[in-house]
């Protein structure tokens, strides 16, 4: 994840059915991607898709070299960086400078990634380690599975702006993980009707300071696509285990079953974790061209006691829209999103609102957040988002990217101290302007937006300035 133009153009070869593989959940296997791409019907194509037929099987070329090593140096300078993230890959730090090393065999890839940051405070909480091996992996491939141990970036779900449940808000945890490596369907007809489907499941541990040390996450998604056009999700993840708590094969168990909120003839001392579960739906109505698509994502908490139902739901909601940009030949894709991070009680989270409940947990009080960011959607919990956004893509693989933004969170009659945006209740609201373009030896990035934060309790707290990157990437 954090390569928009890619995956833009990615989603409009999937749109235009030559991709067939599930596309919400990252990082993604290139081997489906090769393989469809040999079957591409170019003559059968529309331009958007010619013109990202030809950026991404580019790419290909430079992604899966065999038996070859790459090097990658990375250097970056931000003013004000963007604490609350989107998909987009940008600097965390005022200064950042990554090396990268990456090789990939018939079975094995390994990459090893070392980023040296400045520790100048970039919100109310953050981590102080100044080397970060963010990014890097082992991975072994084993029949159709792929084995991996490392630091890899995750994001699931269809949105742009955030993931509730799992995207890059947070630095990846050190964990273990498996995939399925190629999305080919069900031979049985009993399964053939899901079409091609994605698996994966990880368990990572939370090193960081927090009131239950130690503890584990644990995530799983399974992805499918029982139509073309329409790619189903479906995700889980939990906290548990950690100093004091039960940490054996057995609460592991009642985690998976569900069997692990008190009233379920659970008392507090054996209670196995916290959990979200949810699904995400992405549509492209075949009537509108397959210019359009619609999404969502609906994430619960565990918060209902007496039995595995979720309890509490966060909503999301979005639109896209892609095709050519006034006649040119730059290609764009442009989407519209709603987040909201504020539980609904019961039903299917049109009922009343719940605070102090997304992300929070009576026991890991830590809450669902790792190096003082949210894990879920960057504005954490408690807050309402709105995005407008598009992407533009030149056919000398230039790129521009522009986004708006109104974001309300940590609301309520009671904000928490420890949220990871701010500690009152805060209204952000941002525009932003990107461009991207190849150079001999990389690429260059540069960002250049404004944001003006108003805090509802502390006016001391009040900002508006201008925010900004510029990033090297050489090869």
């Amino acid at each position: 994840p954090g390569d928009t133009a890619l995956r833009s153009d990615l989603m409009t070869l999937a749109d235009a059915g030559v991709l067939t593989s599930p596309m919400t959940t990252w990082p993604l296997p290139w081997g489906d991607v090769v393989r469809d791409l040999r079957d591409a019907d170019v003559a059968a194509l529309g331009e958007p898709a010619r013109l990202a037929l030809e950026r991404v099987r580019m790419r290909v070329r430079q992604e899966t070299r065999v038996d070859e090593l790459s090097a990658e140096l990375r250097v970056s300078a931000s003013e004000k960086p963007r604490t609350i993230r989107t998909f987009d890959n940008t600097p965390r730090q005022d200064a950042e400078v990554t090396g990268a090393l990456s090789w990939v065999g018939q079975r094995f890839a390994v990459e090893l990634r070392a980023a040296y940051v400045s520790l100048e405070k970039t919100g109310p909480t953050d981590d102080d380690a100044e080397v970060r091996p963010d990014g890097s992996f082992a991975a072994v491939a084993v029949g159709n599975w792929m084995l991996v141990a490392g630091y890899p970036e995750r994001w699931w779900g269809p949105a742009w702006d955030g993931s509730l449940i799992l995207g890059t808000n947070a630095r990846p945890t050190p964990q273990l993980a498996i995939s399925r490596n190629s999305a080919e369907p069900f031979q049985t007809r009993w399964l053939r009707w899901m079409g091609p489907w994605s698996l994966t499941a990880f368990m990572g541990q939370l090193d960081d300071e927090r009131l239950v040390d130690d503890a584990l996450l644990f995530g799983m998604r399974l992805a499918f696509k029982p139509l073309p056009e329409l790619e189903l999700g479906f995700s889980r993840t939990a906290q548990w285990c950690g100093n004091g708590r039960p940490c054996d094969a057995e609460a592991f168990g009642n985690l998976l079953i569900g069997r692990d909120n008190r009233g379920e003839n659970v008392a507090e001392e054996e209670e196995p974790g916290n959990q979200l579960a949810g699904f995400d739906i992405r549509w492209v109505p075949p009537w509108l061209g397959r210019s359009t698509a619609l999404y969502a994502q609906w994430i619960g908490e565990d918060t209902r006691q007496g039995g595995p139902q979720i309890g509490s739901w966060m909503r999301q909601i979005g639109v896209e829209y892609s095709g050519m940009l006034f006649g040119s030949r730059w290609s764009h894709r442009t989407y519209v999103e709603y987040s909201d991070t504020i539980c609904r009680e019961g039903g299917l989270g049109f009922s009343k609102k719940k605070f102090q409940c997304a992300y929070e947990h009576g026991i890991y009080r830590t809450g669902y957040r790792y190096e003082g960011r949210s894990i879920g959607h960057g504005m954490d919990g408690q807050g309402t988002s709105f995005s407008i956004g598009s992407i533009w893509m030149g056919g000398q693989d230039e790129t521009w990217q522009f986004s708006l933004r109104h974001i309300d969170t940590n609301q309520g009659a009671t904000p928490r101290a420890g949220h990871t945006v701010s500690p009152n209740q805060v209204k952000v609201d941002e525009i932003l302007a990107a461009y991207e373009r190849p150079l001999w030896i990389g690429r260059l990035r540069v960002g250049l937006g404004y944001r003006d934060i108003q805090d509802s309790m502390d006016p001391i707290r009040d900002d508006a300035s201008a925010f900004g990157w510029l990033e090297f990437v050489l090869r």
